[in-house]
């Protein structure tokens, strides 16, 4: 495991490469696209757990932190989708200069597998393989989503009882938008997140594999069957009833790696071998 810094000087970002175990056959290298805020600090296990298992069995791994987020330069104002594909790209080359491998595959998890998908249309060649995990396909119900448990957490966070309550306050539809747990969330991140949605979505010409995996009971997860049903073609869809809630505090200090889950993202990237 080799700390790494990577970017432009004015987009420095920090990495994490997990090189192939030695003496395994070299597979296809994988690039992990981490969700947003409390999701992406509760999957942190999750993320070291794949990396390790998928470097074992051959895959050289980059996971890291995109702009303006975990220790990456920038201030959480400054995130937005946009850039977060940049990132995605800048992490894809560099991973192919630091593994010396000739394709790659991109895993990634709720926005991170929105970023995935996004990214795609822009991905050179080598890209073979998108395996997204319950992805963000439907913005709006998604923002709602991350509005109602950051209202929840401002209701269970006070000793004393706040008056006006958050709940009360939260009948204002212009409030509580620009934070979602503790993390920031500016106007331009609201607005692409908010531009994702089901009825006009499709998924990216390139590359010629995606698999889906989806829990069908989870925020969104109908949306997403729905958005591989456009396309059953292209797009595996793979139901995974894993029940997992990646904002909760019961989520909060443990490390949670859903073991139905992690096989099954270690499969489909074994499958790219």
């Amino acid at each position: 495991m080799q700390p790494i810094c990577f970017g432009t000087p004015e987009r420095r970002m920090l990495g994490i490469f997990h090189p192939a175990a030695p003496d395994t056959a070299k597979k296809t290298a994988v690039v992990l696209c981490k969700p947003f805020g409390q999701e992406a600090i509760r999957a942190h296990r999750m993320f070291r757990v794949l990396a390790d298992r998928l470097a074992r069995q051959g895959h050289p791994v980059l996971r890291f932190d995109y702009y303006a987020t975990g220790d990456s330069m920038g201030d959480d104002e400054e995130a937005c989708l946009s850039g977060w594909c940049d990132d995605l790209l800048a992490a894809d080359s560099e991973l192919r200069a630091l593994s010396g491998m000739p394709s790659t595959t991109w895993m990634g998890m709720r926005l991170g597998a929105s970023v995935a998908f996004l990214a795609a249309a822009r991905a050179p060649r080598h890209l073979s393989k998108l395996v997204l995990w319950d992805p963000i396909v439907d913005g709006k119900p998604y923002l709602d989503f991350l509005r109602a448990r950051h209202i929840a957490s401002l209701e269970e966070a006070y000793s004393l009882p706040q008056r006006p309550s958050p709940t009360e306050l939260a009948r204002n539809p212009a409030t509580y938008l620009d934070e979602a747990i503790g993390f920031a969330m500016p106007r331009s991140l609201r607005e692409q997140i908010a531009a994702l949605d089901v009825k006009t979505h499709r998924w990216p010409s390139h590359p010629d594999s995606i698999v889906v995996i989806n829990d069908p009971d989870a925020a969104g997860g109908g949306a997403v069957k729905l958005a591989c049903a456009a396309e059953p073609e292209r797009v595996e869809l793979v139901p995974l009833h894993h029940g997992t809630d990646w904002t909760t505090d019961t989520a909060g200090n443990s490390a949670i790696v859903p073991s139905q889950a992690l096989v099954q993202l270690a499969h489909h990237a074994q499958a790219l071998a």
